[in-house]
């Protein structure tokens, strides 16, 4: 089984989605609250953002209720409460939604409406605000506890994405990530798979910049902040309750490197060098999205119990190969675990066109930390998993 069904759920998309929802809330509170009103093209245009966020947060509600919530009340019962909590609260926040699409109704058609478009507002905003805080702080932590990445995934491409056409997600997707910075631009266009993204990210942007600039005014910065340099090194740590040769032993057996990994499929040895020792060379084959390839990779360090290393093999003749990368695992004792510490250093960079390619294709590759953090998790629970209780993992020799 891959890390991919096994991992908790990574349910950072909905903070993502929830600073959306206050970040327009508060701009548009803002813009009811300018002298002078606005004028008809921003009037209009206001009232229709307004009207559309309440039909995204209708059915944002509606597929929790009707997707995720029986999810993990049928998988966790301890949680009825908290789910309860949030049944409350969805039937508490619908008619404030209503009023407020009521209001915008009215305001796109008669100036005088502001003032009740702004009282909607601010009623709204006393019921939705602290439901998101508590979502977030109380519901998702159970909801990552619960479901695995895979159950998660399947969510939310069927409640929240199957159902909508390419033109809905284009304006909803630039909507998410209007200003956010690059961890949570990366966490949301990778729920699509790159050719689909590629066509909404450059299709919608700029309907989606000129529908702001009506709105808000044309002075307002609403990209992404994505001025982040590639990260060419980085490391991830965990305490892992396992003896430091067993945790070994499992890294240098490459050939289970899938049962971690998000985006191997697979790892074989390869003829030469005796398996697991300095030289010795393996191909792993790897997938994300409709992505797919391989890399030949060698062992360039390989001391039991204490560090275990390997690199991808620069082939300076294909350029599609020429770039490399070293990973390693330390590991040190501590207390009755041992303290693990996977790292990697990009040793020679993709060429230029094809490392801006990359980045756009793979977003997730510009720091890898996150994803070093979830292998290391998995190995802890892979190694726990070969480990009876109350006894340790055999040797090998």
């Amino acid at each position: 089984m891959t890390t991919e069904t096994r991992l908790p759920a990574d349910t950072r998309i909905m903070r993502i989605v929830h600073s959306a929802l206050r970040r327009d809330i508060a701009r548009a509170a803002q813009v009811l609250r300018t002298t002078p009103p606005p004028a008809q093209t921003q009037r209009v245009a206001l009232a229709d953002h307004l009207a559309w966020m309440m039909h995204f947060l209708h059915l944002h509600h509606s597929g929790e209720d009707r997707g995720l919530w029986p999810l993990v009340r049928e998988l966790n019962p301890a949680a009825g409460a908290l789910l309860d909590a949030m049944d409350a609260d969805h039937t508490r926040i619908g008619p404030e939604m209503e009023r407020v699409t009521a209001a915008a109704t009215e305001y796109r058609a008669h100036p005088a409406a502001r003032e009740e478009l702004s009282r909607s507002l601010a009623a709204l905003e006393q019921v939705l605000l602290p439901h998101l805080q508590r979502e977030e702080d109380e519901m998702m932590p159970v909801v990552a506890r619960t479901l695995t990445c895979r159950q998660w995934d399947d969510v939310e491409q069927q409640v929240f994405i199957a159902s909508k056409t390419k033109r809905e997600l284009g304006i909803e997707a630039h909507w998410i990530v209007d200003g956010v910075d690059r961890e949570d631009y990366d966490v949301t266009v990778r729920k699509v798979d790159p050719a689909t993204r590629f066509m909404l990210l450059h299709t919608f942007k700029r309907p989606y910049r000129r529908a702001c600039a009506a709105r808000w005014g044309a002075d307002l910065d609403v990209s992404p902040r994505l001025h982040q340099p590639l990260r060419t090194e980085g490391s991830a740590e965990l305490w892992i309750d396992i003896p430091a040769r067993q945790l070994y032993d499992a890294v240098a057996d490459v050939t289970r490197i899938s049962e971690r990994s998000p985006e191997c499929r697979s790892c074989a040895w390869l003829p030469g060098r005796s398996p697991g020792t300095v030289g010795a060379r393996f191909r792993g084959h790897n997938r994300a999205h409709h992505m797919r390839w391989s890399r030949v990779c060698e062992v360039t360090a390989a001391d039991p119990g204490r560090k275990f290393e390997f690199h991808t093999v620069s082939d300076r003749r294909n350029p599609l190969y020429h770039d490399s990368t070293t990973w390693s695992y330390t590991f040190r004792a501590d207390g009755d675990g041992t303290r693990v510490t996977h790292a990697y250093r990009i040793d020679v960079l993709p060429y230029g066109p094809l490392l801006s390619l990359y980045s756009r294709l793979q977003p997730q590759h510009r720091d890898m930390r996150p994803q070093m953090q979830q292998n290391l998790k998995a190995l802890r629970r892979q190694a726990r998993a070969c480990t009876p209780r109350g006894s340790s993992l055999p040797r090998t020799a």
